[in-house]
């Protein structure tokens, strides 16, 4: 498991509370976002299945993979089921049930959804399917989760 693009690219990390989200009484960043032209294909972090595909007033158009990854915080620990989502695509990503290889293209880069500041990628981790679109709270930083699951 790699980071999807270039760590250059990375625009937001997980947990940060920029004065921009401070001011506007905003929670701390729940994901990572990935600078990138419009359009640019977003590879899968893993082997998995599209378990979500829907369109989110905030994320726009959002894909969840389901996939079994070892937790950060206690890697020795048998690999459990993660979700992860892709949010802000160009288009709604791939059908329900499709089951893609790591490398596997998830959608495209795109600018949906009304947190969306420009064509990025915003890609959370959670242990609910549901996390993928709530607080930092129940997410994983995914960062954290793509080291411990090299």
């Amino acid at each position: 498991m790699k980071l999807p693009f270039h760590w250059k690219s990375i625009t937001g990390r997980f947990g940060t509370l920029s004065e921009y989200r401070r001011r506007n009484g905003m929670q701390p960043h729940s994901g990572v976002d990935f600078a990138q032209r419009e359009g640019t294909p977003i590879p899968a972090l893993d082997r998995g299945t599209i378990v979500l595909q829907q369109f989110s007033k905030v994320l726009g158009n959002v894909s969840v993979l389901r996939v079994l990854g070892h937790d950060p915080k206690n890697k020795k620990e048998k690999r459990e089921l993660f979700y992860i989502g892709y949010c802000h695509l160009q288009h709604p990503g791939l059908p329900v049930g499709t089951k893609v290889n790591e490398g596997d293209t998830i959608g495209l880069v795109g600018n949906t959804g009304s947190a969306s500041t420009g064509a990025h990628l915003h890609m959370t981790v959670s242990k609910l399917v549901k996390g993928v679109f709530g607080a930092t709270s129940v997410k994983q930083d995914p960062i954290e989760f793509i080291k411990a699951n090299k």
